[in-house]
């Protein structure tokens, strides 16, 4: 024992002279209030270390003169100079207040003395021996205990504490449309008969509104079972002027969510034993009209435990969610299409049904929306959610285990249904589709490390399998879809650091395997690399930091077996055709595909100044191989690789964070640029200009050379020199065929986040603006041709009008047109001329948007002066859109399709909310 004693010597005297060498600043350091601060951060950016003050507010860091330490959050700042450094042991002998010891007399303590006996139950006396894995530092009680015949522990009796906290959030919000494309409200259900204008009433079966205006007309007040009011007659004495009805679908609606919280746990000493929460939740959100919306109702807990260094988690997690109706066949846009479509002589809230039991309509070839709403069953759609987790982590050393285990059950219910006498099914047609999903996942993980803070290697190896199922069963049609895949991969890396006080860096290597019973051809080589280098005060400029980052990713991939392509049944249609819609078909199969291959690579940097200021941009590159996409083909709904397309662009960031502008009033701002295209490399042979979604008539494409997604539509006929040609009527001329007519994406996006704090009150601005792009809107091109769009009111009295142009033999157009003519058959019109979707290159407009996304102001402040607090938050969204188009928000989807921006085809609008959110924590 006494041999190992002398080892360590020199070392010991080594490691005195290495501290003595060494400079200290100490000092006490006061809050933003000037008062001594306890466990206040004080930071060295020179060096990279940081110490925490003590109860009184003192910290002892290590410094060099001419370093900035800085904390309270970087607000407060100090230039070191030679002067107040000093060495740690002068320090620590400075903080010991020196008395001059006097002499004491005690006769107990002489006898003692002079008897010399020694205490025979001493440990320095006993024959044991103290372990050097004791406990250094006592708190509470101690325990002794004994691990061999001649050695003992001594162990800290830590305190055992039982926390219990939480906290409940309630939200209510109401909701009101946004921008509504502009319809007339002058012109009656009818037509021109005879060079007259005349009202063709609902048992006429009349779809187009190009009949009389109606302050020219009044209802003659007799039995009349399509209006309580009568028909329409030509307005004369003694009569009342009719006035137009309003089929507004959309109300305001309100909805609302709560949130509660509870948190049980066990600590001993400041570590976590035990842990168990508890969530519950209840959010019910109205769906666009009145009497549509879902109800969720989520159970979520977790447990977490330390059994002696194996941290074990557990988490169960329960959602119910029910719909009145889903968007799944096109029940809103359906709805809210026979809405605006309705004549202003037509009113749909008078009553639903006829006297015969069938639905009480405009005409037989249009719907009553409140009609497509009545229903046997309260709710149409359900959904079940179980999920089981568990994860264990154990350190052994510098090696890290890791297990994750996660088991998910989903059951989703959908009844799609139309009631006998709903247009295009006359005698109804209902379908009940169930989903059934079952997802296992696995992930074991191992880490090694070595090295220490200024330079760590990692070295990690994963292993992941996702086993997935998933049964579609459909009515209708009475026909199972069964799928099931089982993947697995495998990922190693390897991630070293470097740290030191001006420069530090971060590189990771890996690759990864891919292997699936899905697949034609499993990956073996899948690499990855990504890094950063870091400089501080870079070309001595004091407080400046740069960043470069960069990366290389390859990837591999399949579709996800749990989602639906049945929308893509649209593609079948014709867009005068859309009350077929109603899909039932899924994909036949996710086997005999090659893997979605993916090489992803970056580049940035980031410039900053100080914790405040920061410039950073970044470019990107994704190259994807062999994208799978749906195509009809001999009835069945099937997948295919078709095309390869690269997306690339660039992102722009800048950031000014706590711009002071008085005491205790902060501001920050931060501006993102974005541009992007994604253009198609190379399409399938047989697959090129093939619809992704949309019509038949009108779609986006999959077109090779050109931006994935362009939509490709009906144009009309033009010369070399771009001049349109005329037709012998005087209208321009619709050529045969389709092209492309239509870029949906953007020149590029700005966004603007502004955040103002003063005090305990924080407001936040959210905007954008997004320049350039198109969109074909279908819905003006609809309304335009029955007569219902606010255009077509406005300028159907133009009379010999000439359009400019050329004829076939290319001379100019000379000839003069009235829109509309009431001596000519209403299909001669100039909006009713080129069929239902008129051209669709007339109704390509720009996408351009400025919209303010969000404004929420908030504070919160304690109760009672105690832990116990209370957050208020008001928030609007959406309050202000701007758009360049007649339509609806640019934003919406196609039917709701995941890919269906830049079409237009009685698109749901947005929403503007309006809502409150107040959080209590206990």
């Amino acid at each position: 024992m006494r041999k190992n004693y002398l080892l360590l010597l020199p070392f010991t005297v080594t490691v005195l002279q290495a501290q003595n060498s060494n400079l200290y600043y100490s000092g006490k350091f006061l809050n933003h209030k000037d008062k001594p601060q306890n466990f206040l951060k004080v930071y060295n950016k020179n060096s990279g270390i940081y110490e925490l003050t003590d109860e009184e507010g003192f910290a002892i860091i290590a410094a060099k003169p001419d370093d900035t330490l800085v904390w309270n959050q970087g607000k407060s700042s100090r230039i070191i100079g030679l002067y107040q450094l000093r060495e740690l042991k002068n320090i620590l002998e400075n903080q010991v207040e020196k008395k001059n010891v006097q002499e004491i007399y005690s006769k107990t303590y002489d006898s003692l003395v002079s008897r010399k006996n020694q205490d025979q139950f001493s440990i320095e006396n006993a024959p044991t021996v103290l372990n050097n894995d004791s406990d250094r530092y006592f708190s509470g009680v101690r325990k002794l205990k004994q691990t061999k015949d001649s050695t003992y522990i001594l162990k800290e009796q830590k305190e055992w504490t039982l926390l219990l906290n939480g906290g409940f959030t309630s939200s209510l919000d109401v909701k009101s449309h946004n921008a509504l494309p502009a319809t007339q409200n002058g012109y009656v259900q009818g037509r021109s008969n005879s060079g007259n204008l005349v009202w063709n009433g609902p048992d006429t079966n009349e779809m187009f509104s190009f009949g009389p205006d109606i302050s020219t007309l009044a209802f003659d007040g007799l039995p009349y079972q399509y209006d309580q009011n009568g028909r329409l007659v030509p307005l004369t004495d003694g009569r009342k002027q009719a006035l137009g009805y309003r089929n507004n679908l959309f109300k305001t609606m309100v909805g609302y969510n709560n949130q509660l919280t509870i948190n049980t746990i066990i600590k001993q000493g400041y570590k976590d034993k035990f842990r168990f929460s508890l969530d519950l939740g209840q959010h019910k959100n109205q769906l666009y009209f009145i009497d549509q919306f879902n109800l969720n109702n989520s159970i979520k807990t977790k447990l977490n435990m330390d059994l002696g260094g194996y941290l074990m988690k557990f988490s169960f997690n329960y959602e119910d969610n029910k719909a009145t109706n889903t968007n799944r066949t096109g029940l809103f846009n359906r709805a809210y299409q026979n809405s605006l479509l309705t004549p202003i002589s037509f009113s749909n809230a008078q009553q639903i049904f006829l006297d015969n039991g069938r639905q009480r309509s405009y005409s037989q070839y249009a719907d009553n929306p409140t009609f497509l709403f009545v229903q046997d069953k309260k709710y149409r759609y359900k959904n079940r959610q179980r999920q089981f987790g568990f994860n264990a982590d154990k350190t052994f050393g510098n090696l890290k285990l890791n297990i994750v285990q996660s088991y998910e059950s989903n059951f989703l219910w959908n009844l799609d249904q139309y009631q006998p006498s709903t247009y295009g099914f006359h005698n109804g047609i209902t379908n009940e589709r169930e989903q059934n999903n079952r997802l296992y996942y696995s992930n074991i993980q191992g880490k090694y490390e070595l090295g220490n803070y200024n330079f760590k290697n990692v070295f990690s190896l994963n292993f992941i399998l996702n086993d997935i199922k998933s049964d579609v069963y459909n009515s209708l049609i009475n026909k199972k879809y069964i799928y099931q895949r089982t993947s697995q991969d495998y990922i190693f890396n390897y991630n070293m650091e470097i740290k030191s006080s001006d420069f530090d860096a971060d590189f990771n290597l890996g690759n990864s395997f891919y292997i699936s019973n899905t697949s034609n051809k499993n990956n073996y080589w899948l690499p990855k690399a990504t890094g950063y280098l870091r400089f501080k005060d870079i070309f001595e400029w004091y407080n400046y930091e740069f960043k470069i980052t960069g990366s290389y990713t390859h990837l591999s991939s399949e579709p996800e077996i749990t989602r639906s392509y049945a929308s893509y049944a649209s593609t079948l249609l014709k867009t005068e055709n859309y009350y077929h819609y109603f899909p039932v078909h899924e994909v036949e199969s996710f086997k005999g595909l090659s893997n979605i291959n993916t090489k992803e690579w970056k580049i940035g940097g980031k410039l900053s100044y100080g914790y405040y200021i920061s410039i950073e941009g970044e470019y990107f590159n994704r190259k994807s191989n062999d994208d799978v996409f749906p195509v009809f083909e001999k009835n069945q709904l099937k997948l295919k690789n078709m095309a390869d397309h690269t997306y690339s662009g660039y992102e722009l960031n800048f950031a000014y964070e706590r711009l002071y502008l008085r005491s205790d009033f902060f501001m920050t701002n931060k501006i993102s640029f974005f541009k992007y295209k994604d253009i198609v490399d190379r399409v399938m042979p047989g697959y090129n200009n093939n619809a992704i979604v949309g019509f038949q008539d009108i779609y986006k494409s999959l077109a090779e050379g050109e931006v994935l997604g362009a939509v490709r539509g009906s144009y009309f006929e033009r010369n070399p020199n771009g001049q349109l040609i005329i037709d012998d009527s005087g209208f321009p001329r619709k050529a045969d065929g389709m092209k492309i007519i239509a870029d949906p994406t953007p020149d590029f996006v700005m966004k603007f986040n502004h955040n103002l704090t003063y005090r305990r009150w924080t407001l936040d601005i959210n905007w954008e603006w997004k320049k350039g792009g198109q969109i074909w809107n279908g819905t003006q091109a609809v309304l335009d041709y029955y007569g219902r769009s606010y255009d077509s009111g406005e300028e159907r009295n133009i009379k010999n009008y000439v359009f400019q142009g050329v004829l076939m033999n290319g001379n100019n157009n000379q000839t003069p047109v009235d829109f509309y003519d009431p001596h000519q058959n209403v299909h001669e019109n100039r909006w009713s001329r080129y069929g239902y979707l008129g051209v669709a290159e007339n109704y390509v407009q720009k996408a351009d948007h400025i919209r303010i996304n969000n404004i929420s102001l908030s504070t919160s402040f304690p109760l009672n002066n105690s832990q116990r607090s209370m957050k208020i938050t008001f928030y609007v969204d959406n309050i202000m859109l701007w758009r360049a188009n007649k339509g609806v928000d640019s934003n919406q989807n196609f039917y709701d399709a995941d890919n269906g921006r830049g079409l237009d085809f009685f698109n749901l609008p947005s929403f503007k909310t309006f809502g409150c959110i107040v959080s209590f924590k206990f």
